[in-house]
């Protein structure tokens, strides 16, 4: 987690509030972001593609370099 925590304090990463049910491979297509390699968190848990967020989720999306 200590990668995580530096990424946080650096204040490199995205947080999102999805407007609709979607997954994460619909939000990432939906930023243009899809094919690219990002650390995703769904309040503050580790995501998958596949899993479903909705409006009331915090969607935090980490970039790997």
């Amino acid at each position: 987690m200590k990668q995580v925590s530096e990424l946080l304090e650096t204040g490199i990463y995205e947080t999102f509030t999805a407007e609709k049910t979607m997954t994460v491979k619909d939000l990432l297509k939906e930023l243009n972001l899809e094919g690219k390699y990002f650390g995703i968190l769904i309040n503050g848990k580790k995501a998958t593609e596949d899993q479903k967020i909705t409006a009331e989720d915090e969607i935090v999306i980490l970039p790997h370099s």
